[in-house]
């Protein structure tokens, strides 16, 4: 968005948080920081450790996000900062698997920091801030004491991983709002072309867009389909959820595809991943995630299961079901709430309806809606 003000005064830009241009970034010369909560709340939070992930491609447009200072922030392909300011100590983190270009930025931004010693990090003209550098896998004990304890299991630690990340994540809203299913692919907009991007996108970039949502996330040795927030079926029409489901196939088709057409030879593995529900390996392409606590799941087994997408489209590509299953609430996935006769066996049509198929199919609509009603079928 841009306002004009006038022949003398130019255009005032609007710059969401998270959205920053590469030229607006360049103003602050890797000094810009965006601290975590209100004004209020960081400016009197001056005192103890705090934990900044370092966003940016070039040196010039680097910036810190504040994070929770703990375990679970720590990315293996990012450098984070951890700064104590009235300690004047700064540690510059690097993951294992850190591009040279990130190293870079960190360390103009650390730069950055004790030139200038913002006092709402607990810094002054005469503090002395010290910089060490440590790497992934040899953190001095200081450093886990900060965090709170050591535990490379509450992130997604790549020091065993002997694969070698040096590409770009790659992001696609799936949808059919248009009336045509089809993939838009979403670019960062601090991109720089031919360099290595490891941490491109945001939460916000799944989250903000209307739901339920579909995004296709590809991380080179893996695909994730990553399903939105879906109403309750109380909430949700047969329509609706007759269209959702559609869609969704569609989706599981388009992400198995893709796998086929990036290798013939070996096709990467498509996950399914629900909202709310999103493992480690899949937060951790992104800066920072945080839990919703609104996002109710089904039960940790839920929580904490991963699926093919191959097997998900055969649950939903089932077109038989007993009579029980199709009598109980909710439904099974893909199922059609207002046709729920078409999926049962030729036998079990012809025992709960007391007719034939091509009988029941002869009777006008509404006489096949009530004799549907009066067994418990629509």
């Amino acid at each position: 968005m841009t306002v004009e003000l006038g022949n003398h005064r130019g255009a005032q830009v609007l710059v969401a948080q998270g959205k920053e241009s590469p030229c607006f970034l360049q103003l602050f010369q890797g000094g810009l920081v965006i601290h975590k909560g209100s004004r209020e709340d960081s400016a009197a939070n001056t005192g103890g450790w705090r934990l900044f992930c370092v966003r940016g491609e070039e040196a010039e447009e680097g910036s810190l996000v504040e994070v929770d200072c703990r375990c679970s922030s720590l990315r293996s392909r990012a450098s984070l900062v951890l700064l104590d300011g009235q300690k004047g100590a700064l540690f510059l983190w690097h993951g294992c698997k850190s591009h040279v270009r990130a190293r870079e930025v960190g360390q103009k931004t650390a730069e950055r920091l004790t030139q200038t010693c913002p006092p709402e990090l607990g810094l002054s003209s005469n503090s002395s801030v010290k910089i060490e550098e440590v790497e992934e896998g040899s953190e001095p004990a200081e450093f886990w004491s900060a965090l709170g304890q050591q535990d490379r299991k509450a992130y997604d630690c790549m020091l065993k991983d002997p694969g070698k990340y040096n590409f770009t994540p790659r992001l696609f809203h799936l949808s059919a709002s248009s009336g045509v299913f089809e993939g838009e692919e979403k670019l960062s907009p601090g991109r720089v072309t031919g360099s290595v991007m490891a941490l491109p996108f945001l939460q916000e970039n799944l989250y903000s867009v209307p739901q339920p949502a579909l995004f296709l996330l590809d991380n080179r040795m893996e695909v994730y389909l990553w399903q939105g927030l879906q109403p309750d079926d109380t909430e949700c029409t047969g329509s609706a959820k007759i269209r959702w489901d559609i869609e969704r196939k569609c989706a599981m088709e388009t992400a198995l595809q893709y796998c086929k057409e990036k290798n013939r030879k070996r096709p990467p593995q498509a996950y399914l991943i629900l909202a709310g529900a999103e493992p480690l390996t899949f937060t951790n392409i992104f800066p920072y995630w945080e839990r919703d606590p609104k996002i109710k799941l089904q039960g940790e087994a839920v929580r904490n299961k991963v699926t093919l997408v191959k097997e998900a489209l055969s649950r939903l590509n089932q077109t038989q079901y007993t009579v029980e299953e199709l009598l109980a609430k909710p439904l099974p996935e893909g199922v059609d709430p207002l046709r729920l006769e078409i999926y049962l066996s030729d036998q079990d049509f012809q025992s709960v309806l007391e007719m034939k198929r091509d009988e029941f199919n002869s009777l006008p609509n509404w006489k096949q809606i009530n004799l549907k009603k009066s067994k418990g079928l629509f």
